[in-house]
């Protein structure tokens, strides 16, 4: 039995994770996913590490796995963190860099982004694309509710800042499981690092989507480590 803390996107909320959840514990293990809300994001990406923190259980051998714009955070929370023989999985996340700062958010997207904030707020991601993205992403009527309700309008300011470089990796046990295109050089950093990856290509929110396959794909890349 494992012990899953599962780290949504900021830029989305933890219902994204609710399925692979329950398809987790369905195999009898532990699962956590720590709630990131729009007050720590207001200081930066250092009040959603801190908030994360005051959230996490007291135990070894944690897997720790990460979607989206979560992914530039997850090496930090886990050293800061008491989780001893941690394993990190991004699960379409961005990887933050060894030797450089990693933004947030690709700076040319940041650009296009920035005129449309209101009172130093951003439309929520979900209209970031335009209108029929979400019925795109996530067909079922029902879970694209839910999950559209926790989209939050984040600062612009959020965006701003920089994760350091992660010079000093948290762990050697590692993974990466690739969801769409979007991330494919995340992916394929992760492969040049040595990761195991597992490839399950098709859309950004098909751990909403495709949860058993999602969830079996988590599994089967720890064990490939």
């Amino acid at each position: 039995m494992a012990g899953f803390v599962l780290l949504h996107s900021p830029l989305v909320g933890p219902s994204t994770w609710k399925w692979v959840a329950e398809e987790l514990r369905n195999l009898g293990d532990d699962v956590y996913v720590p709630v990131i809300s729009p007050s720590s994001m207001s200081q930066g990406w250092e009040g959603v590490v801190s908030e994360v923190l005051t959230q996490l259980p007291v135990a070894s051998n944690l897997v720790f796995v990460a979607h989206s714009g979560a992914g530039p955070l997850l090496p930090t929370i886990v050293d800061r963190s008491n989780a001893r023989e941690a394993t990190l999985v991004f699960v379409d996340a961005g990887v933050p860099a060894m030797d450089v700062s990693t933004p947030l958010l690709p700076p040319e997207l940041l650009r296009h982004l920035a005129p449309t904030a209101e009172y130093g707020l951003l439309p929520p991601w979900s209209e970031w694309f335009g209108p029929d993205v979400m019925s795109s992403l996530v067909p079922d009527a029902d879970k694209r509710e839910l999950v559209g309700s926790e989209v939050p309008r984040l600062p612009l300011d959020y965006f701003s800042g920089l994760v350091p470089p992660v010079r000093s990796w948290p762990t050697d046990r590692n993974a990466y499981v690739l969801l769409s295109d979007g991330y494919l050089e995340d992916a394929q950093e992760a492969r040049r690092r040595g990761w195991p990856v597992v490839e399950l290509l098709g859309q950004h929110l098909d751990l909403v989507t495709k949860a058993p396959e999602v969830a079996r794909a988590i599994v089967e890349v720890i064990s490939a480590g």
